[in-house]
């Protein structure tokens, strides 16, 4: 954005190692949580409500806290990286567009489980169907 070199400008290499590791942590946290759950379901284990709707909390923190991180390195870009012809644009819409999808819409799923956790029922309707 200003000239200087990515190599030389300590605020990117910043910016790009903290958003490297939040976007490991996210894919961690993805697979951790889809592996627990086909063992569990290959086991024959029948899901909790409350299982559900934390499996999807992570589902959910990790997808945004990786477009997040993604955001970090944008910003630091400059505006040509936002042309046509630059591939940082379209994976940048592409994240984003993805968390436009209804299965990443935190606040029906924050809701639910922050419920479940203090061992409250959800209430039936909208707020339970993407659980």
């Amino acid at each position: 954005m200003t000239g200087t070199k990515i190599k030389d400008d300590p605020y990117v290499l910043y910016a790009i190692s903290e958003a490297a590791e939040e976007i490991k942590a996210s894919r961690t946290a993805l697979i951790d949580n889809a592996s627990r759950m086909y063992d569990k379901a290959a086991a024959g284990h029948d899901f909790s409500f409350a299982e559900r709707a934390a499996g999807r909390r992570t589902q959910v923190r990790a997808a945004w806290r990786a477009v997040h991180a993604m955001n970090e390195i944008v910003v630091r870009s400059g505006g040509n990286a936002m042309r046509i012809d630059n591939p940082i644009q379209r994976f940048w819409r592409d994240a984003h567009v993805g968390l436009a999808h209804a299965i990443h819409v935190p606040g029906a799923v924050y809701h639910v489980s922050a419920l479940t956790d203090l061992d409250i029922e959800p209430p039936q309707g909208p707020m339970r169907s993407m659980i």
